[in-house]
């Protein structure tokens, strides 16, 4: 059985010209079972169940208690939902809490500052970052937005070249017009989608590739590479993307344009300053 990521890969490679064969050796599973799902007649995630659940019928319990203690031991857990029926071993217990992401994540235990970085090899063509901006207070009059406007914005890993799309909401049919029209500015599509752990792309607990954005991705024929966990850091040209378009362009908008002109006020801001910075690739020469 394929995941929901294995089965956004074989598209996007079927996509490109790949044999069935090659896909299959490149995944890993049989040409049949590649083939099968091509042909739509099977689905990531539709399987009889193999039994029941032991588990299940602690996982309420689970949830409460981390809720209401997040530093809380997975020992004296067990202990509890052992005294409570739970007869599985402690491995499996402990297994069942990651796989389900019960326990909240405690951001504190576990601060961005002070991780290590390393310089990652972008290729170009290779992969594209994407992320929301939230801009506050948007001119009046603009149909539709409230108290936000939302900014989709593209980048680049390789030249770091970007570019936005004003939203009216984050909802995914707004993402997936979005990624389209930030695709044609960008000039086409690279083989990679970077992202963070984004709700309506992936479950923010698992990272795993949601069953509603699976046939977007396999629409456009790209991978879905969501970023590992507290590992935000790992799309650092959008972020400086971000950066630069909420303090440089959104602070100096006029407060009598429409949304159809900030969006040209946008595409013109991209292409007159941030088109033009210098970017120099590993070997030296111009990455543009």
């Amino acid at each position: 059985m394929l995941t929901q990521e294995d089965d956004v890969d074989i598209h996007a490679l079927r996509k490109r010209g790949w044999s069935i064969s090659a896909i299959a050796r490149h995944v890993g599973k049989d040409r049949r079972t590649v083939r099968a799902y091509l042909d739509g007649k099977r689905q990531v995630g539709v399987r009889a169940p193999a039994g029941d659940d032991p588990f299940a019928r602690y996982l309420t319990y689970c949830t409460a208690r981390l809720k209401e203690d997040p530093h809380l031991w997975a020992t004296a857990l067990f202990d509890e939902v052992t005294a409570l029926g739970y007869d599985r071993s402690y491995p499996s217990f402990t297994r069942a809490l990651r796989l389900r992401g019960v326990r909240p994540v405690c951001e504190p235990c576990h601060p961005a500052k002070g991780r290590p970085v390393a310089v990652i090899d972008h290729p170009a063509g290779e992969e594209t970052q994407w992320d929301w901006v939230e801009l506050p207070n948007p001119p009046d009059g603009w149909d539709g937005y409230g108290k936000k406007a939302y900014l989709l914005v593209g980048a680049l890993s390789h030249s770091s070249k970007w570019r936005g799309v004003l939203c009216e909401s984050m909802e995914q049919p707004h993402l997936a017009d979005a990624q389209h029209q930030v695709a044609l500015r960008l000039g086409g599509l690279t083989r990679d989608w970077r992202f963070d752990r984004m709700s309506t792309v992936v479950n923010p607990a698992t990272g795993k590739v949601t069953a509603t954005y699976s046939p977007i991705a396999k629409h456009f024929g790209v991978r879905v590479r969501p970023c590992p966990p507290r590992r935000g850091n790992r799309k650092g040209v959008v972020e400086k993307a971000n950066h630069t378009v909420a303090q440089r362009w959104w602070r100096s908008l006029p407060d009598d344009v429409t949304a159809a002109q900030a969006q040209a006020s946008l595409d013109r801001f991209c292409e007159r300053i941030t088109d033009q910075r210098r970017r120099v690739g590993p070997d030296g020469t111009d990455a543009r």
